[in-house]
């Protein structure tokens, strides 16, 4: 096991929304001294709406650790302790992957589809960590 495994996704991109903001950003200040009432009615609220949208924008994704496994699922983050998994599901379809934790006590977890990464890597991780994996 080489430590610690990270996934994490983010639906859109936050490059392009970066750049659209500074380029919003740019756009206003240069128009600022010719047209204010375009850009009050205009840029501005673009410019809000696009930070809100960098801002809020959820987080989706996995860090696999020797104690825990942590699963980013925008507000709905949880953490599951390794000793307590008794096996991942995985059920492969077109694309992506349906993944199922199923803990000691029966708890079926699913994973978001943003946060699986590939099922070879997700396999080959929970297998160097000591969990099982079942096909479905």
């Amino acid at each position: 096991m080489t430590g610690d495994f990270e996934y994490r996704t983010r639906p859109g991109g936050f490059m392009l929304s970066a750049i659209a903001f500074a380029g919003l950003s740019l756009l206003t200040a240069f128009l600022w001294h010719a047209i204010p009432g375009f850009v009050l009615l205009l840029l501005i609220p673009a410019l809000l709406i696009c930070l809100w949208q960098m801002v809020v924008t959820p987080i989706y994704g996995m860090r696999l650790s020797r104690d825990a496994w942590h699963i980013f699922d925008g507000p709905d983050d949880r953490s599951v302790p390794t000793k307590s998994i008794a096996h991942v599901r995985i059920k492969d379809r077109d694309g992506a992957a349906d993944c199922t934790i199923v803990t000691n006590d029966g708890e079926e977890i699913a994973v978001p589809d943003l946060a699986v990464p590939a099922p070879m890597v997700l396999i080959r991780e929970a297998t160097d960590r000591g969990v099982p994996v079942r096909q479905d």
